[in-house]
């Protein structure tokens, strides 16, 4: 019997140490979650008064860009565009490929210095053909096929 008591004393002993270092280990923990609330608050404090911030600017930049289309869209504006812009400077014009190729090869062929090695670029401008395609897709494999015997070659 005074075994099983001193057994029993020995196991609430050491149970009494295990619960007090849990409870160190609760306290620390609490701790430490008691200080991430105090940051979280602070942070979302700040993050409020950014997002505050960002929304008012955000409201005078639309108050902005409605006031500038209403002033855009009146008559009086209407009839200072007309009489300061004359020709409709402000009209995206269409280009083809084809009106670019020819202006880029009259640039070329104007140069007063001939380079031999813009010859190709003249060619490939002033052609019937539309484009090298099939040419640099021969060059493409060619490189995909030298790639493979060279790696062939070093195994």
């Amino acid at each position: 019997a005074i075994e099983a008591k001193t057994e029993r004393k020995g196991k609430v002993g050491l149970s009494i140490v295990a619960l007090k270092e849990e409870l160190d280990d609760t306290a620390k923990s609490l701790a430490d979650d008691k200080k991430f609330l105090a940051d979280l608050d602070k942070n979302c404090a700040t993050k409020k008064q950014e997002w505050e911030e960002r929304s008012r600017i955000r409201a005078d930049e639309l108050l902005a860009i409605a006031d500038t289309i209403k002033i855009l869209n009146d008559d009086d504006a209407l009839e200072l565009f007309k009489r300061t812009l004359p020709s409709p400077s402000f009209l995206q014009m269409k280009v083809t490929a084809k009106v670019v190729s020819q202006r880029a090869l009259a640039a070329l062929r104007a140069g007063s210095k001939h380079d031999p090695r813009m010859d190709l670029v003249m060619l490939a401008l002033g052609g019937r053909s539309k484009d090298f395609s099939k040419v640099l897709k021969m060059i493409d494999e060619m490189v995909i096929l030298l790639g493979k015997e060279q790696s062939d070659d070093d195994a």
